[in-house]
């Protein structure tokens, strides 16, 4: 079951209140790693890091990507 559908949204609401209410669960501020390719967000485990001294251009591989010639 997808927690978005219109069935469940207001369920899921109400529960994200609830254990925010309760401390559970908190909001910060983090970084996301967004795939623009893919149009989604990657785990920590999905990204390697590089840190980079100035802005430089990146190849990213994008899984079965038809435009993408090995």
């Amino acid at each position: 079951m997808f927690t978005l559908d219109d069935i469940n949204v207001e369920a899921v609401k109400e529960a994200f209140v609830k254990m925010h209410e309760k401390g559970i669960i908190y909001r910060a501020t983090r970084l996301v790693n967004w795939c623009c390719a893919l149009n989604t967000a990657l785990s920590d485990i999905e990204v390697d890091k590089e840190d980079l001294k100035e802005p430089k251009l990146l190849r990213v591989p994008v899984p079965n990507d038809p435009k993408v010639k090995d």
